[in-house]
């Protein structure tokens, strides 16, 4: 919404009701706009936990470049559907996140790479990831079984 003013008091801005008017220096003039009140977002505590999980553990390089090669399978799986997975954080959180829904009782805080592999959780590698259902399928999965 543009509203255009001819005679505007000097110095005036504020809220009015669902209007917010306010002076742009760079386009020097006064700008009048609808008072956007931000929606509910829920607390990112989950993924701060998460990446400093990784952080901590050091995930191997044979692990991210399994969750690379995830990535360029899916996108070159799902590309007419419009679905695209980016970096490899995004494989990372989706498994880390199944994962703690799966073990509720799991603590980032206090877990570590050795009980990962003692309990045989299955975010340990990507191919155990995909064969629990916590990623889509994709061509060659079975070749992804670096441990984190």
């Amino acid at each position: 919404m543009k509203a255009y003013v001819k005679l505007m008091l000097p110095g005036f801005t504020g809220n009015m009701d669902d209007v917010v008017i306010y002076y742009n220096s760079h386009l020097n003039k006064y700008i009048a706009r609808r008072k956007v009140i931000p929606k509910y977002t829920p607390s990112n505590d989950i993924i701060k936990d998460i990446f400093a999980f990784a952080k901590r553990i050091e995930l191997s390089e044979g692990y991210l470049n399994d969750c690379r090669e995830y990535i360029f399978q899916f996108n070159r799986k799902n590309r007419r559907q419009n679905r695209a997975m980016s970096t490899w954080p995004n494989v990372f959180m989706k498994v880390m996140r199944a994962t703690m829904k799966s073990y509720p009782d799991l603590d980032l805080k206090t877990l570590t790479r050795e009980e990962i592999i003692a309990k045989n959780l299955p975010c340990r590698s990507i191919y155990e990831s995909i064969n629990v259902g916590y990623l889509e399928k994709v061509h060659g999965y079975d070749k992804l079984d670096n441990v984190l």
